[in-house]
């Protein structure tokens, strides 16, 4: 059961910084007096990255404060988890921070979204957090983090994908693109799913071009049709992979709609048809 009512949609994203209308307050505080963010939605750390961002910070300082809220006996970190960390990496004592009383699970996704500090997995756990602690629309999630509603329904889509797709992208494969991901995602058979993943992991980088080699390489006599047969056969392998095309609409921009009406007059053509369907 959701702990509090969600967010209401024409919530203004600067009250999730504070549910109070107090603004947040700059601290400089003991590093030991904070403890982790539980909720944290961040999973990967890289090791050279952190070291990275531990060698700025001696060198420049910290650009931007971290956020936590007060609790008993000290501090709860809700965003920055890098930076304090790159903070005990260096032995340092102190740390500014702000402090905040807003809801600490969208804070800490706000500010990684905004700092383009999460994967496309991370980013999808993060969201069915907050829909299963809080009840959360996919709209709602949307305003949030500043994303339409089908950006945040595929998004979600990726926490579908087996554990071992899972486990293998955070371990070794995050260059991976989102896109690629959830059209993986969205494919119903696991074992297919397996063996478009297999085949991105080889080089193919979208499961456009791994379904097009593993097509190719099954189907040489396509060469020995007609053209208009070719056509065909393609657009039925093109059709099939398509799937429902009510579940793409969303995702039609205007020059794709423009191919599309023009590959449908030249079909009218083909068929004989004198005045080809116009939009």
């Amino acid at each position: 059961m959701p702990t509090r009512a969600p967010a209401h949609p024409d919530q203004d994203s600067a009250d999730l910084f504070d549910d109070r209308g107090k603004p947040p307050r700059l601290l400089e505080l003991d590093v030991a007096s904070i403890s982790e963010n539980p909720s944290q939605p961040r999973r990967h750390f890289d090791p050279d990255e952190m070291r990275s961002l531990a060698d700025s910070i001696a060198d420049y300082g910290m650009k931007q404060p971290i956020l936590v809220q007060e609790v008993v006996g000290g501090y709860r970190l809700v965003a920055g988890e890098r930076r304090l960390r790159a903070h005990r990496m260096l032995g340092l004592a102190t740390i500014h921070a702000l402090a905040t009383s807003g809801n600490p699970d969208e804070l800490a996704l706000v500010e990684n979204v905004q700092r383009v500090d999460l994967d496309a997995l991370e980013l999808a756990e993060a969201l069915e957090r907050l829909i299963d602690r809080y009840g959360y629309t996919q709209e709602q999630l949307g305003r949030i983090i500043g994303k339409s509603q089908s950006n945040v329904s595929h998004t979600l889509r990726l926490n579908t994908l087996p554990p071992e797709i899972k486990r293998e992208y955070a371990a070794e494969h995050r260059d991976v693109s989102r896109s690629t991901l959830i059209e993986i995602a969205w494919i119903k058979d696991l074992a297919e799913q397996m063996v478009q993943w297999e085949q991105v992991k080889a080089g193919d980088r979208t499961v456009q071009a791994a379904r097009s080699r593993k097509d190719d390489a099954k189907e040489p006599s396509l060469r020995t049709m007609s053209a208009v047969g070719r056509f065909l056969e393609a657009l039925r392998r093109a059709t099939r992979r398509l799937g429902d095309p009510r579940e793409h609409r969303a995702y039609l921009d205007d020059a794709q709609r423009r191919e599309l009406l023009s590959l449908r007059r030249r079909i009218d053509l083909l068929l004989g048809d004198e005045e080809p369907m116009v939009d």
